[in-house]
């Protein structure tokens, strides 16, 4: 180790960490089997079962797997000399991106890696066992383009690729979706604006060996190519938080709630006295208009029946004098009758008058004819005329003597009969006129008496209508007025009970927090020893990691200590029953990031401690690359996968060649 490293890793001013403490007792019964493991990997040379298609078959279990390349195997210096670099490209990253590959990321590798697997196996898969809940499916893809990924349930590898089909791989990722996102208590990314998916936790739980296991939500670099969905930094820790249960939608929900609830408070107690100050206005009004006196303490049922009464009241008399304009309508009728009939009657008259004077000056003018004739000289005959004298011809009957206007001679009292007949028509005429003006006066006086009853009595409706909406208004003022004080009460008591969820869930968060911080305690003290404090921290959205050893405790290789700390301490979460991690997690090579050789050895102590304490079948896989040893008694079964990988030939590649 350069002194360099040394400089930055002793931490403890020259203090020897102790053997790891075993970590603290599950709280609460936890889970029995991870929610998903991978069985085994078969490496194909194409899509064929049989001995000469395997590359590769790699067996992993539940519990801790290493994979091991190591850098100088006991004969490379030996067969190939100094400087031969044969752990760092024997294909442990390879491997750990064949199992994201599996499990969905859409690249086995870069651009350049994935062409050169794909010119030396053209046909080539890669194929997996891999246990969701009680499931079993065999899950191929290739790394050839144009060909389809499959995925079987309850099949053995010689089955499920005899079968010849495509399809169903959707149905495993939904299936892994199903147990895996479905009890997450968060299903939207607050910034991306989108449902938290499995697409966005396997970056965590399969970090690139590209990122260095330098920062604690930097799980894709973007050197590796992954086309990984690129998520913010803020939402980034909303999956950490929501798989640690650190968080869940009901906490930011009932935040919301809590605030809408705040809000409307606040506006129904503002409203309040303007609902009441117009009610009030209301009353005020109408006991004006009612003429009635406005006395608070008679407000509410007793105004509103004293009103009722007034109105009901007031309704009887216009309707009684509606029935008096009635019977007024019909003496109107019967006036507008009788000056009918006398301006007919003094018709009459003026045409008797006209008569009469028409008789008198037809008379007078007869005279007067019968004079002239008489003082007229004897002329002779007229051809066309009669000579014979008019009293002659009147004697002897002839009828033009008859027609003649001298014919009967008007006598004194024929005057006198004609001038009383002129007389007595005036007077007549003048009593006709006179009984018609009166007649005429008498309708227009009671036709007058009857449009201002009409009036009277439109009034009064209009009256009783106003006082009757105002009255509404009153009411709807007096009922909304109400209406708000009965919510602003239940307002009040739903944001204390808000107020009371919202502290039950923040206990619940500093619970949730302090079980994180236990369990992140535990696995840095087992790495670091029991002096060292460590706790989880929630600052708003985010995580913190705090190590404390006189002092906060930062640098390079402690920020690899912390983040892989926090990930076990995730996984112990789960195992104890708390969160949703899976229960897989795979770390490549972190012994790469600048890390002591004694704190990585305790890595994998504290690895084997989890898997010895859970009494039975782990409830969690751990899959480590790494080029450094593990210690001496996990360089074998079971904890060491087989092959042990040697870049120093073909053969002990991943691939069994060289690319």
């Amino acid at each position: 180790m350069t002194k360099r490293r040394m400089q930055q890793l002793d931490l403890f001013g020259g203090f020897e960490p102790p053997d790891p403490p075993p970590p603290s007792a599950p709280i609460k019964k936890g889970r029995e089997e991870p929610l998903f493991w991978i069985a085994d990997i078969w490496l194909l040379r194409d899509y064929d079962a049989s001995e000469a298609s395997l590359l590769r078959h790699i067996t992993l279990r539940k519990g801790l797997n290493v994979l091991w390349a190591p850098p100088t195997p006991e004969d490379v210096e030996n067969r190939l000399g100094d400087g031969q670099i044969t752990g760092h490209t024997a294909g442990k990253t390879t491997f750990c991106r064949m199992l994201r590959y599996l499990l969905g990321e859409q690249r086995f590798g870069t651009p350049r890696a994935q062409e050169k697997i794909r010119e030396a196996l053209p046909d080539g898969w890669v194929v997996a066992t891999i246990v969701v809940g009680d499931t079993r499916w065999i899950v191929g893809r290739p790394f050839g383009l144009g060909l389809h990924p499959f995925a079987a349930r309850g099949m053995s590898l010689a089955e499920a690729l005899a079968e010849r089909g495509r399809g169903g791989y959707q149905d495993f990722l939904a299936d892994i979706r199903r147990v895996v996102m479905e009890p997450v208590p968060v299903k939207e990314l607050p910034h991306q604006r989108e449902p938290i998916a499995w697409e966005h936790v396997l970056p965590w739980l399969t970090r690139d060996q590209e990122s260095r296991f330098a920062g604690l939500v930097e799980w894709r670099d973007p050197s590796s190519e992954s086309e990984s969905p690129r998520l913010v930094l803020d939402d980034r820790h909303v999956v950490l938080r929501a798989l640690c249960a650190l968080m869940s939608d009901e906490e930011s929900e009932a935040q919301r709630r809590y605030e809408d609830l705040v809000l409307e408070k606040q506006g129904l107690e503002e409203r309040a006295p303007r609902l009441a100050d117009r009610a009030a206005e209301d009353r005020r009004r109408l006991a004006r208009l009612l003429g009635v006196e406005d006395d608070t303490s008679d407000a509410g049922p007793l105004f509103a029946a004293r009103f009722r009464e007034t109105v009901a009241r007031r309704k009887a008399s216009v309707a009684a004098a509606e029935e008096a304009l009635a019977a007024q309508a019909l003496a109107v009728e019967q006036a507008e009758e009788a000056a009918r009939q006398a301006a007919e009657a003094c018709g009459v008259r003026v045409e008797a008058l006209r008569e009469a004077e028409a008789r008198r000056e037809e008379a007078k003018r007869g005279s007067e004819k019968k004079r002239d004739a008489e003082e007229a000289p004897v002329a002779l005959p007229v051809r066309g005329l009669c000579s014979v004298p008019l009293e002659v011809a009147h004697a002897k009957g002839c009828p033009l003597a008859a027609s003649h206007p001298a014919a009967t001679p008007l006598t004194r009292e024929g005057k006198k009969a004609l001038a009383e007949a002129v007389m007595d028509a005036k007077r007549t005429l003048a009593e006709a006129r006179a009984a018609q003006k009166e007649a005429a006066a008498e309708h227009a006086r009671r036709r007058s008496a009857q449009s201002a009853e009409e009036k009277r009595i439109a009034r009064e409706r209009a009256a009783i209508e106003e006082v009757e909406r105002l009255f509404g208004y009153m009411t709807t003022a007096e009922r909304e007025a109400d209406a708000n004080t009965d919510r602003l009460a239940v307002v009040t008591d739903e944001v204390k009970a808000s107020s009371e969820r919202q502290a039950a869930l923040r206990r619940e968060q500093e619970e949730a927090e302090a079980r994180i911080s236990e369990r992140f305690r535990d696995v840095v003290r087992a790495l670091l020893g029991d002096h060292v404090e460590a706790r989880v921290e929630v600052k708003g959205r985010r995580l913190e990691l705090r190590v404390e050893d006189r002092g906060e405790r930062d640098g390079a290789a402690m920020q690899t200590i912390k983040l892989l700390a926090f990930d076990l301490a995730a996984m112990k979460l789960s195992m104890d029953g708390y969160g949703q991690l899976p229960g897989l997690l795979v770390h490549d090579g972190p012994r790469e990031a600048d890390m002591d050789g004694r704190i990585y050895e305790r890595l994998f102590l504290y690895a084997r401690h989890l898997e010895e304490s859970a009494n039975g079948s782990p409830a969690f896989q751990y899959v480590v690359t790494t080029t450094a040893p593990p210690p001496k008694e996990m360089q074998k079964a079971p904890y060491l996968l087989e092959p042990l990988l040697d870049a120093s030939k073909p053969e002990g590649r991943l691939l069994t060649m060289d690319l």
